[in-house]
């Protein structure tokens, strides 16, 4: 079912037009990756969602609401965080939270201590925010934007900042509440490999223009990638290759074909098949450059 629906959305600036009539949906339960380089349209796209930014022209629906600057009641049904998350770090963070609870009239007294112990900060709830590591500061940020319980949170380069230990955390943390409370995440990134990881569907903009939209699975495995074998008996390997027309190219003692990536354990089965020992393979595409395709 479709919670969030982008129609012809665009945003001019004065001359320069950010966004270009931008189409995608959103489906409920989703993680969705918003993909594209800097500079793409991401950051003003949820900016004009969020309502912070009012739109040149198209349509923004949530739950078949159509949303405007009059309309500000679908605001209770989303969660937000943009950019780096910002606290009082003289206060603790169970008093931040308390303090947003009250602007956000979130009245359940006990709904602070539930999401610092789903974010996994309840035992630091006493601790002032200034001594809080990135990581911690943005696990915060996610207990603040689930704080009223949305439907859907937006989250702007959640892992901006973080190390690999930190990132591997923050994307636990967003399938567990995605599985468990059932809250839709948009996931902006300008990384590929991050969005693969978390997301099940994704759209890739570019200059304001989706480039692509889909299944993330579906997207990465029909891209062809080079894979590159060594074998002791490259002869034979080109005349079957030749003989199956597989492109292919020689690479010094090296043999480099295009295949589709959930193809190559079947063409690796074929050629030892074939009576034709393999030393080594390699898949040569990274997923930089299947993002520098898309996007270029």
């Amino acid at each position: 079912m479709t919670l969030l629906s982008v129609d012809n959305l665009s945003k001019k600036f004065d001359s320069f037009e950010a966004v270009k009539d931008l189409t995608f949906s959103v489906n409920k339960g989703d993680i969705y990756g918003f993909l594209g380089p800097n500079g793409a349209g991401k950051s003003t796209t949820l900016r004009m969602i969020l309502g912070l930014v009012h739109p040149s022209g198209g349509t923004i629906t949530i739950n078949n609401n159509v949303i405007s600057s009059k309309n500000r009641d679908y605001l209770n049904s989303i969660g937000a965080l943009i950019e780096n998350p910002s606290f009082y770090n003289n206060l603790t963070a169970f008093d931040n939270l308390k303090l947003f609870a009250l602007l956000s009239k979130v009245n359940d007294s006990l709904r602070v201590n539930t999401v610092l112990e789903q974010v996994g900060l309840l035992n630091k709830s006493a601790v002032k925010v200034g001594a809080f590591s990135q990581g911690m500061k943005q696990r915060l940020g996610i207990a603040q934007a689930i704080l009223h319980k949305p439907e859907l949170v937006i989250l702007d380069e959640p892992s901006n900042g973080l190390d690999p230990q930190g990132q591997a955390d923050i994307r636990r943390l967003i399938q567990q509440i995605n599985s468990e409370m059932g809250i839709t995440f948009i996931i902006s990134s300008h990384i590929l490999m991050e969005i693969e990881k978390i997301a099940n569907r994704m759209l890739v903009i570019n200059n304001g223009k989706k480039i692509i939209e889909g299944n993330v699975y579906e997207l990465m495995s029909k891209e062809k990638m080079k894979v590159r074998f060594k074998t002791s008996n490259q002869k034979k390997l080109l005349n079957l290759l030749d003989q199956q027309k597989i492109t292919h190219f020689t690479e010094n003692e090296f043999i480099v074909t295009s295949v589709q990536e959930e193809q190559i354990s079947s063409m690796i089965d074929f050629i030892v098949s074939n009576d034709i020992k393999i030393d080594e393979v390699r898949q040569l595409r990274t997923l930089e450059e299947l993002f520098l395709k898309w996007t270029e």
